[in-house]
């Protein structure tokens, strides 16, 4: 399993690596985005949190290709 602190692709790759699986770790890391701009709209009323945030239209096109 992939993540923060393991080595990188390519050198999973030279060392003979074929697959690497970073499991439930982008879902984990989009509900801690959700949790903090819940957050951040709770406290303050801003929406810094948001900043980056893909649009409707880059987001849909994703799934078209």
């Amino acid at each position: 399993m992939a993540g923060p602190g393991a080595p990188s692709i390519a050198e999973l790759a030279a060392a003979g690596v074929r697959r690497v699986s970073v499991g439930t770790a982008i879902s984990q890391a989009a509900y801690s985005v959700a949790r903090r701009a819940a957050a951040e709209l709770l406290s303050s009323g801003t929406y810094t949190e948001l900043e980056g945030a893909l649009d409707f239209g880059n987001l849909n096109s994703i799934f078209t290709r």
